[in-house]
């Protein structure tokens, strides 16, 4: 955890616009010990990442746009100068049948993992204790 008290829950922002899987997870982050700070939007996300200053961050590919996830993940990294871990998911290789490989590009995707979705909560949260150097994948 970056500056917190050992006691203290896992701050995860989760910045996806699919309201019912973000208060799913949460309910699972919730009893694993990870508190989930919501957010439907990018301009949204990129306030309450300033603002409430998470952990880690869960961080979906399409929001309003596509490929908007991108942009998001570099204004954090860029714009907010900021090295908060970011897990990326995406449903498009579920939607086109094609994957992207951000590890092959990593100036492109600066992001610490990407994760196809459909992801369970369980999965996501090995991640980002993974992300965070408090567990193994």
């Amino acid at each position: 955890m970056r500056n917190r008290i050992m006691t203290e829950k896992i701050r995860v922002l989760f910045i996806d616009d699919d309201s019912d899987f973000v208060k799913a997870a949460g309910v699972v982050f919730d009893s694993m010990g990870l508190e989930v700070i919501p957010a439907s939007t990018e301009a949204e996300g990129l306030h309450k990442l300033q603002a409430q200053q998470p952990d880690a961050v869960v961080l979906d590919l399409v929001l309003e746009n596509v490929d908007e996830g991108f942009s998001v993940v570099r204004k954090i990294r860029n714009r907010l100068n900021s090295d908060v871990p970011v897990v990326m998911l995406s449903s498009l290789a579920e939607i086109t049948g094609r994957s992207l490989k951000p590890e092959e590009h990593p100036d492109y995707y600066p992001v610490n993992r990407f994760l196809e979705k459909p992801v369970s909560a369980g999965t996501l949260i090995r991640h980002i204790r993974d992300v965070l150097g408090k567990g193994d994948v």
